[in-house]
């Protein structure tokens, strides 16, 4: 009897673990991936909200970036991530609902291997051009493009990347023949830019916004929406030069592994929420070129994560570039 009581205790005490290891989360550090290199939105956005976190949890939260193949080395990294809360995934819109749609064979499966977190922040994207482009408006940049077809090249923060796809829809709805050079994320694409070495790009506000503050280079149009941008109220909208149908804007989520326990996902959703919403963060966002958005629940953010996946099969069927690699 004294046996087998002892080993009924075991069990309950065996099965218990996963929710007292839940309770007392976190008692380690807690490891933020990213998939792209330092000075991006993504990566400028999860050093503010880990910093905020780690005041909350009383450790530290490690952001590292892991960049390459348009975000995929980095949630490949997070897919097989032990799924116990301590390494979460902060990412643009690219890598979850565009690698989908360009790539036929990807080494993740963003409904098989994520929890939705949180959709934390939101972007206009912006089209800028080389300071001494001959172009001031939009209009003048089309009627140059259409003068010299195929002479001047594009860059992006990759292939594959919002910029990259926002540019292509550009080039199919504008009739104009443009020469893509991608890099390895935004600040080398900028250098190139600011020297003359391709003459245009779109790209996201925490990226864009301050090189044309600088001086460095050219704001032409707002593309990614119909109401001006709070942010960069006196830049026009593409609209505005009869030029529809661009992507919508660029967004900024979290992720966790899919086998992270209910309980862990609860106090990270909660204190992330939290966190979105002290003054602190609240005021940095527009200084980081970033709006704050709608609260959404993880399954808000996966439905919405769903629709914006259906948008770009559409776009990248339309431009051609649809499951080609």
């Amino acid at each position: 009897m004294n046996k087998l009581l002892s080993l009924l205790c075991l069990a309950v005490g065996l099965a218990s673990q996963p929710a007292l290891a839940d309770q007392a989360f976190p008692s380690k550090r807690v490891r933020v991936i990213i998939p792209f290199p330092p000075g991006q939105g993504s990566d400028i956005l999860a050093r503010a909200i880990g910093d905020k976190l780690a005041q909350k949890w009383g450790q530290p939260v490690v952001v590292e970036n892991r960049a390459g193949a348009n975000g995929s080395i980095a949630l490949q990294e997070v897919a097989r991530a032990e799924g116990d809360g301590y390494t979460l995934l902060v990412t643009s819109n690219s890598p979850v609902v565009i690698n989908p749609n360009l790539y036929k064979h990807l080494p993740y499966d963003v409904g098989r291997d994520f929890q939705p977190v949180a959709l934390l922040a939101a972007t206009d994207m912006l089209m800028v051009v080389n300071a001494q482009f001959p172009a001031t408006t939009l209009r003048e940049v089309i009627a140059q493009l259409k003068a010299n077809p195929g002479k001047f090249s594009y860059g992006s923060p990759g292939t594959g990347s919002t910029s990259h796809l926002s540019m292509e829809v550009f080039k199919q709805l504008a009739g104009v023949d443009l020469v893509h050079v991608p890099y390895k994320g935004s600040p080398p694409a900028f250098t190139d830019l600011i020297g003359g070495s391709i003459k245009l790009m779109i790209d996201a506000l925490p990226s864009a916004m301050p090189q044309v503050k600088s001086g460095r280079v050219r704001a032409i149009a707002i593309t990614s929406s119909d109401t001006p941008s709070t942010l960069m109220p006196d830049v026009p909208l593409a609209s505005s030069a009869g030029l529809t149908g661009l992507p919508g804007r660029a967004w900024y989520g979290m992720f966790a592994p899919k086998a992270t326990p209910p309980a862990t996902m609860a106090r990270i959703v909660a204190d992330v929420r939290a966190v979105l919403q002290t003054p602190e963060i609240v005021a940095k966002l527009p200084q980081l070129g970033l709006e704050a958005v709608a609260p959404m629940t993880p399954q808000e953010f996966g439905s919405f994560v769903d629709k914006e996946t259906a948008y770009w099969a559409d776009a990248t069927r339309r431009t051609g570039m649809y499951q080609i690699e």
